[in-house]
């Protein structure tokens, strides 16, 4: 059902789903209340010392935008090439497009749940050159999980879960790729941890993206995305290593996430704060030494 829901949605004009998009604001923040307490926790937290205007303000601009993408992923399943293209621009992504007497050029290309996060992913799969894996955490709804993987790999993106990844890398490491992941998601128990700032509040990442870059040897990019107006974005490709083995997998994603909080802090109301990030509590040890800077080992609470 979820799935014909979503089919009937994305066959309105986006300028009538805009207008679905208001009610849905309204309904979700001030009827339904959906983890109002949670982005009023994550907004305090992580922008101490704002006026409770501010607060309310960016909260409400949140679940506006929060709407707007909603309606918008439904409308790239069948959104046309060309105006996935005007809607989105990008600049700097020449180091994944290789001219036509090139190899396909590889990469790791991480980013962060802001703004419209389902729009870069079918935006990197046209522009890049190398066949693009989106690595995702399946949805629990059957019918959401269906149509967002229709959408998702519409242009020949190969959707990997992230349990399955390791496995795809290495059937595929003689073939040029490039792997696509939201990194910011907090991690599971059983996975390898690495503790930082991020946000002004202790924070776990996972090593996933630094065991994958050495695993391939692949070059590591951020992908930020900025919104322009409703339903206008700009991606820009920023380089976060070069040569994997010239940092450690501690430091690449340290600089993963100076650059996703950059991001944040350029559009605030665009970042998913609906999600608890910060579900995990840290080690004492790293509340101990968080006053004397970011944490530079892999522990696990």
């Amino acid at each position: 059902m979820t799935y014909w829901i979503y089919r009937a949605i994305a066959a309105l004009p986006l300028s009538i789903s805009y207008r679905l998009a208001r009610v849905l604001a309204w309904l979700t923040e001030r009827v339904f209340k959906y983890r109002v307490a949670t982005v009023d926790k994550n907004l305090r937290h992580s922008f101490p010392g704002q006026s409770d205007a501010w607060y309310r303000a960016t909260r409400q601009r949140f679940y506006q935008q929060f709407a707007d993408v909603t309606v918008e992923a439904m409308y790239a399943w069948r959104m046309p090439q060309d105006e996935l293209q005007q809607r989105m621009t990008i600049t700097g992504w020449e180091p994944l497009i290789s001219a036509e007497d090139e190899p396909p050029k590889p990469g790791i290309l991480l980013s962060i749940h802001h703004n419209n996060w389902e729009w870069l992913t079918q935006r990197a799969s046209v522009a890049a050159t190398a066949p693009l894996d989106g690595v995702y955490k399946p949805l629990h709804d059957r019918g959401a999980d269906r149509f967002a993987l229709e959408s998702r790999g519409k242009w020949g993106a190969t959707l990997v879960t992230m349990k399955g990844v390791s496995r795809h890398v290495l059937k595929n490491r003689r073939t040029p790729r490039v792997l696509a992941l939201l990194a910011d998601q907090s991690p599971g128990k059983r996975e390898a941890i690495h503790w930082t700032q991020f946000l002004n509040q202790s924070t776990a990442f996972f090593m996933g993206p630094a065991t994958l870059a050495r695993l391939t040897k692949y070059p590591v990019y951020f992908a930020r995305t900025q919104r322009l107006s409703q339903g206008r974005y700009h991606a820009e490709l920023l380089m976060i290593c070069a040569e994997p083995g010239s940092m450690s997998e501690s430091e690449l994603i340290e600089k993963y996430v100076a650059l996703a909080e950059e991001t944040i802090r350029l559009q605030p109301e665009s970042y998913l704060w609906t999600n608890r990030r910060w579900k995990l509590a840290p080690p004492q040890a790293t509340l101990e030494t968080a006053s004397d800077g970011p944490d530079d080992t892999q522990s696990k609470p």
